[in-house]
């Protein structure tokens, strides 16, 4: 299934189980008819766990997406040891692209599934109580999941979130499953905006309604989706809105900031949930992903954090026990027992202080955003100084700095220069001065060429870097 339409085309929702590598590919043992699927609670149990298959695969939020955040950014080096995300770090970038195929493909067909289980809900026949806090809790995560799906490929296939750009193509709003052979287009990403934050809005709701309970960091729970809301006001530069959502998010967390080496280690070398972690792509012990793992990646296929940013950090900074310690591969080093595989960061806890400490200082609230950056900054650096970090507009440059450390290798740099306007050096400075706001990724190919109506973007390789 390589684009929207050819997902349309099935018109069944696969309640199978199937292999994670070979999910977009095998033909179903079992698939039934959308309007036979729904019958009882366990139906959406089981259509839910399909679709976190589909969040968590090598080719969206297993890998791909988190790979492209920082092997495009001003991060990354690569050996050229494989050609595995080579020509993301070269900006060597065509239509054709695997991994754009891959990431939107995948992008979409989280989207198609959780549109079905919105949808089924929608027109099913009557349920117990008990059954109706199950159907309502799987759909508060169908509608988390579409939403955190449709903002990455927004923020791949379209220019970040502004005045100027908010009336310019974006991706496909899909709020129903797409019917085989229909005619759709393109929306703005004001549009794509606008609808993921009804989404956001719907989880909510689904998960306020009576009984329905919380759930676990490896799903979508509550906190996930008030950060998900703090990452995309942040976005938008609604910071009011980012200050409340983020505000909310920590409060359902009830975490804490690491500040110990061997604290900081366990973060990313164990698979036990931790203090930070607000939301997971789980993974197994015995997982073995081999090539599709975003620790092979780092650990043996070339990609690893640049020499220049290593050097930004201070040497009494915990986080260099990993980033510049004796384990290959970083935060992607995998646990002890098996260098393949790592819980993948999608929300954490030091994001939404940073996220505070960011919209604090757009408001002008410097001294609530000098404590939010402290929260992750001194906790991290045992030797930095209260009396270290201004208490007025320049402290947004040490908040941008922080963010760039503290998030690096979670794939957020890519999309954090774009926003923030950066003109920075890719390629491990092959180009300089790249104003990275202004490009956009193409529309993979096969989806322009199946002919449903979705454009290319129109000279998007003109802001290719030079």
């Amino acid at each position: 299934m390589k684009n929207i339409f050819l997902i349309a085309l099935s018109g069944m929702l696969m309640i199978s189980s199937v292999s994670c590598d070979d999910f977009l590919t095998e033909t179903p043992s079992v698939s039934i008819p959308d309007n036979q699927a729904f019958n009882t609670s366990q139906d959406y149990t089981n259509a839910l766990n399909g679709l976190y298959q589909t969040l968590g695969r090598y080719s969206f939020l297993g890998r791909n997406i988190l790979a492209m955040g920082d092997a495009s950014s001003d991060l990354a080096a690569h050996t050229a040891a494989t050609s595995h995300f080579y020509n993301i770090f070269r900006y060597q970038v065509l239509d054709t692209n695997t991994y754009l195929e891959e990431i939107w493909g995948t992008g979409y067909y989280a989207i198609d599934r959780a549109s079905r289980i919105i949808a089924a809900s929608e027109t099913s026949a009557q349920f117990t109580e008990s059954e109706s806090v199950v159907v309502n809790r799987c759909v508060a995560q169908a509608y988390a999941v579409r939403a955190l799906s449709s903002f990455y490929l927004v923020n791949y296939f379209g220019l970040p979130y502004s005045d100027a750009n908010k009336s310019t193509l974006g991706i496909v709003n899909v709020t129903k499953p797409v019917a085989a052979f229909e005619q759709i287009k393109r929306s703005t990403v004001g549009e794509n905006y606008d609808q993921i934050l009804s989404d956001i809005a719907k989880a909510k709701e689904y998960f306020a309604k009576e009984g329905v309970e919380d759930v676990d960091y490896i799903f979508m729970n509550k906190a996930a989706v008030s950060a998900l809301e703090a990452r995309v006001k942040l976005y938008m530069k609604d910071y009011n809105g980012a200050i409340v959502a983020a505000n909310q998010a920590i409060a359902l967390k009830d975490g804490a900031i690491v500040s110990s080496k061997e604290d900081y280690i366990q973060l990313y070398r164990s698979l036990v949930i931790s203090s930070e972690d607000i939301f997971v792509i789980a993974k197994s012990a015995t997982d073995y992903l081999s090539a599709n793992s975003l620790n092979t990646l780092y650990g043996d296929y070339g990609m690893s954090l640049n020499e220049s940013t290593i050097a930004e950090y201070p040497s009494t900074d915990i986080r260099l026990a990993l980033l510049g310690g004796e384990w290959k591969g970083g935060k992607m080093a995998g646990v002890f027992a098996n260098n393949q595989v790592s819980n993948l960061p999608v929300f954490r806890l030091p994001e939404m202080y940073l996220t505070l400490a960011e919209a604090y200082a757009k408001t002008n609230k410097f001294a609530e955003a000098k404590q939010s950056l402290l929260e992750v900054a001194a906790k991290r650096n045992p030797a930095l100084e209260d009396s270290d970090i201004p208490e007025d507009a320049t402290i947004i440059s040490f908040i941008n700095k922080e963010r760039k450390l503290e998030l690096a290798q979670e794939g957020h740099r890519f999309l954090d220069a774009r926003r923030l306007g950066e003109k920075i050096s890719v390629g491990n400075g092959t180009y300089k001065n790249f104003d990275v706001s202004k490009f956009v990724y193409p529309i993979p190919a096969k989806e322009v060429n199946a002919g449903f109506g979705v454009v290319q973007t129109t000279a998007w390789d003109v802001n290719l870097p030079k």
